[in-house]
């Protein structure tokens, strides 16, 4: 990863606990899947999944959470907020396309995050869509509530592509929300009941990541057809014996 500086372009609220910051940042590659790090003045380094595509460069976009005001990503947001220039390092992480996994034609892929892991998968959905990929791709998203969506604009014009495909998913529904409800895994499965040859990606926290992935394991997903940052630093926890 190199040390760069960044430009902030803006700082947006979108949700009532997502902001949306766009850098302008000269110099610097990246594949999609990739996060960076914010560097903060305490010396502390945080990562984040891009959410723009590469495509996109010199503009990155970033998702963050905020559940309070005494919390890593508050800090973080209020040092993108009062400053016109940032220190970031960029690219880092192994989850994204030019790992080999186009290169099997896998039948289709799909992209499955949980929260604010949209960030990475957007960025992966819309650089499939940018290399005209030929196959079927599939975007998952699940969340807790409908007040926890954003960037519907997004989603309601990505969708143009016949052989692309978006769908949110809300666990903890209202008479208000129309979509999908339930568990993430159980609308993948709904849809795809043979995993056999398709490849996942999939963001989210540690549970959420291992979780889905044991559930469509049941289904053929090959685990050397799974992909996720969370691999990197987290070991699959044991499963319990029957």
């Amino acid at each position: 990863m190199k040390d760069l500086t960044a430009k902030v372009n803006s700082v947006q609220l979108i949700n009532h606990n997502v902001y949306k910051i766009t850098l302008h940042v000269e110099n610097t590659s990246f594949v999609a899947g990739q996060y960076l790090m914010i560097l903060l003045p305490t010396g502390e380094q945080v990562p984040y999944s891009i959410g723009s595509a590469p495509h996109e460069l010199p503009s990155l976009t970033l998702y963050i959470l905020v559940n309070d005001e005494t919390s890593l990503a508050y800090r973080v947001v209020e040092y993108i907020r009062i400053n016109e220039i940032i220190n970031i390092k960029a690219p880092g992480g192994d989850c994204h396309v030019q790992n080999g996994m186009l290169e099997s034609m896998p039948d289709q892929i799909l992209l499955i995050a949980g929260g604010t892991g949209f960030s990475q998968v957007k960025s992966l959905y819309d650089d499939l869509a940018a290399q005209d990929f030929s196959g079927q791709v599939s975007l998952y998203w699940g969340l807790r509530t409908p007040e926890d969506i954003f960037e519907l604009d997004w989603i309601n014009t990505a969708q143009t592509n016949a052989h692309f495909s978006i769908d949110v998913i809300v666990n903890e529904a209202d008479n208000s929300w129309k979509g999908r409800t339930g568990w993430l895994y159980e609308a993948v499965l709904k849809d795809h009941p043979n995993l056999n040859k398709s490849i996942a990606f999939i963001s989210g926290s540690v549970g959420m990541v291992y979780g889905t992935l044991d559930q469509l394991e049941l289904k053929g997903l090959n685990k050397d057809k799974c992909f996720s940052d969370v691999f990197a630093y987290a070991p699959h926890p044991e499963k319990p014996e029957l």
